[in-house]
């Protein structure tokens, strides 16, 4: 994944004293429920078959109970959405003097429902705002509002790269709002480490919010003839793809967990340099656009995204066959 792969986990019971799964049946899970979030349950292996839609709707009832749990936390979390959908709405009204209405209705349809889906699911997860030892934080963090912002407008990123032409004449305007979406990427992991903010929350969305905005991003650039057909597809094939098969042995109840690796750094990297830059050239530096230095830096990072598909699939493979315990 961006910056994080996944890995097999070795046993998808109980966890210390951190409180993030209680194995079913035990304390804490009344009924045999195990009390923990979505995405708590596909990296211990409790997607199984037969119990997968029980399972759910008991990470849904604890996500909303965590999340109303700590007013403050609460609060910063909806401060962060509106500051979001501030941005959000920045960006469509200047989408809109450039872009034909029918088109416009359905992008903005589109951005609205993604915004509102991942705002949904940052609540439900609200629980994971908490410190290494299981500690809940007070506030929701300012490097997790930088990932929000992140996931939330990945759709825009795309739009703005299909009518990068047709834009340029207000670069200045909507050039840096999306600076700040794609270059978030760098903001969040280093303010979080520089000032003691790690959260649970922020290990798990972090990679999400770079697979989802470079799956919106690369198709975006793609289609307004910005990137190369080849570099785009294996950027696409990447990230989707990864996803595809995260979801797939969660579902058949895999133990899968998020960590980072170093191939998955390196591709990371590489596409968080290599795509804000071609929207940069595509709406405000056109001149950028085939010179050699940015030909050459699409081939390094298709062979940074090529090693680090081939470390992914003998990772995947390898969990898809391990014997869940």
């Amino acid at each position: 994944m961006a910056g994080g792969d996944a890995e097999q986990e070795g046993d998808a019971g109980a966890e210390g004293d951190s409180g993030a799964v209680a194995p079913p049946g035990g304390p804490g899970s009344p009924g045999g429920v195990v009390a923990c979030t979505l995405v708590e349950l596909g990296e211990k292996g409790l997607l199984r078959p037969g119990g997968r839609w029980r399972a759910m709707r008991g990470a849904v009832r604890h996500g909303l109970a965590q999340a109303r749990a700590i007013r403050s936390r609460q609060l910063a979390f909806l401060g962060w959405a509106l500051f979001s959908a501030a941005l959000c709405v920045w960006v469509l009204v200047i989408l809109r003097r450039h872009v034909a209405a029918g088109v416009w209705a359905a992008e903005t349809a589109v951005a609205g429902a993604w915004f509102l889906g991942t705002i949904a699911t940052g609540y439900l997860h609200l629980a994971l705002v908490r410190r290494e030892d299981g500690t809940p934080w007070r506030s929701f963090l300012v490097p997790n509002g930088i990932t929000m912002s992140r996931l939330a407008l990945a759709p825009l990123v795309a739009f703005a790269s299909v009518h990068a032409v047709v834009l340029r004449p207000d670069a200045d305007l909507i050039l840096w709002p999306l600076v700040y979406v794609v270059a978030s990427d760098a903001l969040d992991g280093q303010i979080a480490r520089f000032f003691g903010l790690r959260s649970e929350w922020g290990r798990l969305a972090d990679p999400f919010s770079d697979i989802l905005l470079a799956t919106w991003f690369a198709p975006g650039l793609w289609a307004g003839g910005f990137l190369a057909s080849w570099v785009g597809f294996l950027i696409v094939f990447r990230y989707a793809g990864t996803l595809l098969a995260v979801f797939t042995l969660w579902g058949r109840g895999k133990p899968l967990e998020i960590v980072p690796t170093w191939p998955g750094r390196a591709a990371n990297v590489g596409v968080d340099v290599l795509l804000p830059v071609l929207l940069g050239a595509a709406i405000r530096w056109p001149h950028w656009l085939g010179t050699a230095w940015l030909v050459w830096m699409e081939r390094i990072v298709a062979g940074l995204v090529v090693i680090n598909v081939v470390y992914l699939m003998w990772r995947l493979v390898r969990a898809w066959t391990a014997r869940t315990r």
